[in-house]
């Protein structure tokens, strides 16, 4: 008997061989991002989770209430919080880390898609995203890639829907902004529900789908609406909650913190904002941030466009999801028109972005996708496109963000020696550090 073919594959079958460099470098590469940014929790990310309704409803407040079932003067504890605050952040990396997963699964070969990942792993945004430990917005990074994952494994054609609206009403009672963040991104997910699961269904069913969403809309944006109108506080309602906050904190409450609960979306738009942006410093920070942005997120864009491009699906199918990609990467950034945190906004776009590219992926081009796609023909890792990923991916690793990180905090570099001196710093004094 002849022995079997050893020799090792060649062509593209040697580029498709499952090997360990790929994920072993993503991981090394958000490494690198988490040590750049990682900080302890801010005083105004603190602050901000001890909000709660005992003096009444008031927007931004879920998050505080629903701990207030631990008790009033355990959850005011700084100690409490940053425990918190590291669960969020454990949680939120485990729901990228099944995402990527399942983006990955069975196209271990795709080179574009590799690149992708790896543009996320090294933009400023995932930079920022850590640095802003303590944040509610993790509550999104959450939520909506678990969302993405059951939704695509879903055969229900309506409650996807019925899914996305509990979701949309907690995001906007924890923050009225996160709707403006993560909607578009939840919308693009049912519409790709709706796009391979209606395909072959009676015209009815097909418009009930689409109706179904444009509902889940609605009802998120309104949501939002009614918690940021509903729940703008009175100076002394805004009062009392500081003050009984204040009794049991251990910690210095960001008193700017509190004074954004009275102000109104009109205000924000009409005084504070142009006020903000008229001096030349703001300005600058504005520009800047989103220049050190713009090669990741073209990258990503473009990718996803290009992606869209290649499916098997209508002309007008292809022109909606398209524009609702494009919404949901440029919908966050709408944010600069009503807060200052550029960078922020910056790095939920970098999310928003990929989260609709892990929807067209686990959607159109799983391995139990009834959608035609034409063989590999979706696979896009051409020269150029590596190319422009390979800028994306220097440019955002040799980003410095200095004096865009949060209370005057620089990036920190390899080999991170300010990080690991804080670790030990922080185990020595028993966890008690308080910033």
């Amino acid at each position: 008997m002849a022995d079997p073919d050893t020799s090792p594959p060649t062509g593209r079958a040697a580029l498709e061989t499952p090997t360990f460099h790929i994920p072993f470098i993503t991981a090394l590469v958000f490494a690198v991002s988490m040590f750049k940014g990682l900080r302890m929790p801010s005083l105004w990310a603190a602050t901000h989770m001890t909000f709660n309704y005992s003096q009444g409803f008031l927007r931004r407040g879920l998050f505080g209430q629903v701990l207030r079932i631990f008790g009033e003067e355990r959850i005011y504890r700084y100690n409490f919080l940053f425990l918190c605050a590291v669960v969020l952040f454990v949680l939120a990396a485990i729901a990228l880390l099944l995402l990527i997963r399942r983006m990955f699964a069975g196209e271990r070969g795709d080179r574009g898609l590799q690149a992708a990942t790896l543009v996320l792993a090294a933009s400023p945004g995932m930079v920022f995203l850590v640095h802003e430990i303590g944040y509610l917005d993790y509550m999104g990074i959450v939520a909506v890639p678990l969302f993405v994952l059951w939704a695509a494994r879903s055969r229900r054609l309506f409650l996807v829907f019925y899914v996305a609206i509990p979701i949309s009403i907690i995001l906007a009672l924890i923050h009225e902004s996160m709707i403006v963040m993560f909607a578009p991104a939840m919308l693009f997910t049912m519409v790709c529900h709706i796009t391979t699961r209606g395909a072959g269904l009676p015209r009815r069913t097909r418009v009930l789908l689409v109706v179904h969403a444009i509902l889940a809309t609605v009802g998120a944006l309104a949501a939002s609406s009614v918690s940021g109108t509903l729940g703008t506080a009175n100076a002394e309602q805004v009062r009392a909650l500081q003050e009984s906050i204040a009794r049991h904190a251990n910690f210095s409450l960001r008193g700017d913190g509190f004074d954004a609960l009275q102000r109104s979306l009109r205000d924000n738009l009409l005084v504070v904002l142009p006020r903000h942006w008229s001096h030349p410093g703001n300005r600058n920070y504005l520009i800047t941030s989103l220049a050190v942005s713009l090669p990741g997120l073209a990258f990503l864009g473009s990718y996803g466009v290009r992606l869209l491009g290649r499916l098997g699906i209508t002309r007008r199918a292809r022109q909606i999801l398209t524009f609702i990609f494009l919404a949901a990467t440029v919908s966050p950034l709408l944010l600069n028109f009503i807060g200052w945190d550029s960078a922020r906004w910056n790095a939920i776009a970098f999310m928003a972005c990929f989260f609709c590219l892990a929807s067209i992926r686990l959607f159109f081009l799983a391995p139990t996708t009834t959608i035609e796609t034409k063989g590999r023909s979706h696979r896009i890792d051409d020269g150029l496109t590596l190319t422009f990923a390979a800028v994306a991916i220097v440019t955002g690793l040799c980003t410095s963000y200095d004096g865009y990180l949060f209370d005057g905090y620089t990036v920190r570099w390899f080999p991170f020696l300010g990080q690991f001196e804080s670790a030990i710093d922080l185990i020595k004094g028993g966890f008690k550090t308080i910033p």
